[in-house]
């Protein structure tokens, strides 16, 4: 494994509608998985948490099983994305709890 890719298991494409909020706060915001793995996922959003910020996700049609899922995850690392590559603004990679 490179040093840029500190990963533990494979990510596989996948693209779902996700809603996420702010474990904290309360705060709600929608989004779009773009893969995942055993251990966490890669999500676009136009409002990022910020690093280390737990939160959780519910997906709607998720790819773990064959019906919606939550679940808790801590955020590891935000990139903002450019606007020819996406239609949110920013990549969230988080970690599940």
């Amino acid at each position: 494994m490179s040093k840029s890719e500190q990963r533990e298991s494979q990510r596989l494409p996948f693209t779902a509608t996700v809603m996420f909020e702010n474990y904290l706060t309360g705060n709600y915001h929608g989004g779009r998985m773009v893969n995942y793995s055993r251990g966490g996922m890669c999500f676009e959003a136009d409002v990022p948490p910020g690093i280390d910020t737990e939160v959780f996700i519910g997906i709607e049609k998720s790819p773990y099983s064959s019906h919606h899922d939550v679940f808790r995850a801590k955020v590891v690392w935000i990139r903002e994305r450019p606007l020819q590559e996406s239609y949110y603004a920013y990549a969230v990679g988080v970690k599940y709890c």
